[in-house]
């Protein structure tokens, strides 16, 4: 998939989550999830694309990375 096939396909199942449904279309293809659970794991698969990042398994060394450090006084 192209990377604007899979904005538009993040975009649609976002929009889906948001009102409730699982029967939409997108690029011209109408698609039907059995849960909205279902659509929360699409919408994380098309977002690690999104990143390079394989479907599953740990992320490459080469994918975009963020660390989140907390720190407290004594």
């Amino acid at each position: 998939m192209s990377p604007s096939e899979i904005t538009a396909a993040i975009a649609a199942l976002e929009g889906a989550l948001s009102k409730g449904v699982l029967t939409f279309e997108y690029a011209g293809r109408r698609h039907t999830y059995r849960s909205a659970s279902e659509i929360v794991s699409a919408l994380e698969y098309f977002k690690r694309q999104a990143l390079g990042v394989p479907a599953s398994g740990p992320a490459p060394s080469t994918a975009s990375r963020a660390t989140f450090a907390s720190f407290e006084r004594d």
